[in-house]
Order: structure tokens, then sequence, then C-alpha cells
């Protein structure tokens, strides 16, 4: 879609099926840390707002999301649809989104899911 993307990964690229050196390639960029932890707090700091897909609300990867966004005073959805993200981004502004979620381990599909309703939120 021709939209600049990046971020912070965990040293080493680190995924949970091991290092990911091709995350570069989408611009992200390793944290001196191998914490997600550390990912997650830094990729809310420098955005503007963060976008949730999560069919397990209850991660600890999520939960510290929510927890980041409130901390640090910033707007947050929860598993939009693509016209509520789009009127969403648009009522605030948004110029850097973080988009997060759960994994497809946990969440068979999410992936899929998630590029159909980006793509639609962002190119209508």
């Amino acid at each position: 879609m021709n939209i600049a993307t990046g971020g912070l990964a965990p040293k080493g690229s680190r995924t949970e099926l091991g290092a990911n050196p091709e995350l570069a390639k989408f611009g992200l960029v390793e944290s001196d840390s191998v914490d997600f932890e550390v990912r997650t707090v830094h990729n809310v700091l420098t955005t503007n707002a963060t976008v949730i897909f999560a069919d397990w609300i209850d991660s600890d990867g999520t939960k510290l999301t929510i927890a980041s966004c409130i901390k640090y005073q910033k707007p947050y959805l929860i598993n939009p649809d693509a016209l509520a993200l789009h009127d969403w981004l648009l009522e605030r502004q948004v110029k850097v989104l973080n988009v997060t979620g759960n994994r497809e381990s946990v969440a068979k599909g999410i992936g899929d899911r998630v590029r159909s309703i980006l793509r639609d939120a962002l190119c209508s």
C-alpha cells in the first residue's frame, strides 16, 4: 500500500518462532533488549495512537499495551472494523499508528483479518 512501516523489535529480531531477520525489511529496528515488554512500551510511546487486534484480550502483551496507552495517555482502539478504524484515525488525525495484537499461534487467521481491515480502512 506504499505506507511506511517500522517500529522496535526485540534484540535479535526475536519472535515466538525464533530470530526473524526479515523484520528489517518492514523497517523494524532491533532493541538493545530481548524483552518483548521493552518493544511494546516503546512502540506505544513513539506513535500517535494504537489499534489492537485481539481474539484473546487477556494476554500479557495486550494487557501491557492497554496499560501503556493509559499510562502515557495515548488513544487506543480494540478490534475495530474497517469503517470504525478509518473514522477514528481521521478524527484523531493519526500520522503514526501502532498496530498490535495477538499472534497467529493464539488467534488463528488474525493476520489475514488484520490485513483486510487495515487495507479497507486506509484505502477508503
